[in-house]
């Protein structure tokens, strides 16, 4: 009897002593979890900061974009009207070929019958081109024309701009040079109005109608 109690008391201690070291080894295993635990949240927290951060970085570039877009857009904005205003300031004119104006020599008679030979003893004068391109022609009917492409208008010949006509603007005129074309009156709405100031438009820049 003594041997069992003494058995049964050794094989209580075996069993205590393997459930006190499983215990500890479960308290062992939870500490490691708990650290473990508290270092992932740690972990976590960073990544979360520094997802933040980032995002907040990509909003402010994503600011700087726009605004370099936004700068770009302005200017090439002001560039096209800068050069649409050269455009519309640019005058292109077609080369034209120079008009032969034929001299008509008159001779009189005299009373005494005077030989032709006696009646033209100084030689014809003849006019310099520079001259002769701007003598003004005046016609008894005036011509119908149209402007065939945007041309500016003049207060003279080689003046100062008054004005810019739109393509196909119609005009009447009696008057002209080789280059310069004078505006006697002109359409609006089908309607025919005389021009009550002097207007000049370079001859390049007008169709006569029916041309």
């Amino acid at each position: 009897m003594k041997y069992f109690f003494t058995f049964l008391l050794l094989f209580l201690s075996i069993v205590n002593a393997d459930e006190v070291q499983r215990i500890e080894s479960i308290v062992n295993d939870i500490s490691q979890l708990r650290s473990a635990y508290v270092r992932v949240q740690s972990d976590l927290a960073g990544i979360e900061l520094q997802l933040e951060e980032e995002k907040e970085q990509t909003k402010i570039l994503k600011q700087d974009y726009k605004n370099k877009i936004l700068t770009l857009e302005n200017k090439i904005n002001s560039l096209k009207k800068s050069i649409k205003l050269k455009e519309k300031n640019k005058i292109v004119c077609k080369t034209r070929f120079p008009k032969i104006i034929k001299n008509t020599v008159i001779i009189k008679k005299s009373l005494n019958i005077q030989s032709l030979e006696d009646e033209n003893k100084f030689p014809t004068l003849l006019m310099k081109e520079q001259f002769k391109r701007d003598e003004v022609e005046t016609e008894t009917v005036a011509y119908t024309y149209r402007v065939k492409t945007e041309a500016n208008i003049y207060a003279t010949i080689d003046g100062r701009k008054i004005a810019v006509w739109e393509e196909s603007t119609s005009f009447t005129s009696n008057e002209q040079t080789l280059e310069w074309i004078k505006i006697t009156g002109y359409f609006i709405d089908k309607i025919w109005r005389e021009s009550d100031k002097e207007m000049w438009i370079k001859s390049c820049d007008t169709l006569k109608r029916g041309h």
